[in-house]
């Protein structure tokens, strides 16, 4: 003979029963982002993609400074006939933005060279 609670006991432990397994859900999902996040920071480090694809590295470290280097400082314009009345203001060539540009440029060849050079060096051993 079954009493009024027992219905009641059941769902109690049912309940219980999918409480546990939402938490050992949990804990599945958030390891397995945690290793995700771990082999998405291990392969998109910029070393290891330096290391992978050295020549596409340097090839688009070159073209990217071609780009910032044409961008900062500007169009060329052609020469008119005419002499103007004053001289032009200082050109873009004198600007901070334009020697900034300059040095991030510098920097990213030499990273790139140095990091080919390692690459190539290790090949060659």
């Amino acid at each position: 003979m079954t009493t009024k609670n027992d219905p009641l006991n059941s769902i109690q432990a049912r309940i219980e029963e999918l409480q546990n397994t939402i938490a050992e859900k949990e804990k599945q999902i958030k390891s397995r982002a945690l290793d995700l996040s771990d082999n998405l920071k291990a392969e998109l480090a910029p070393m290891e993609i330096v290391k992978k694809y050295p020549f596409q590295t340097a090839g688009i470290t070159f073209v990217s400074g071609l780009l910032i280097t044409r961008t900062l400082r500007g169009r060329k314009t052609t020469p008119s006939t005419e002499k103007p009345d004053c001289y032009p203001a200082p050109s873009q060539r004198n600007s901070a933005l334009y020697t900034l540009g300059l040095d991030v440029l510098r920097s990213a060849k030499d990273l790139g060279f140095s990091y080919l050079q390692k690459y190539i060096d290790r090949k060659l051993k």
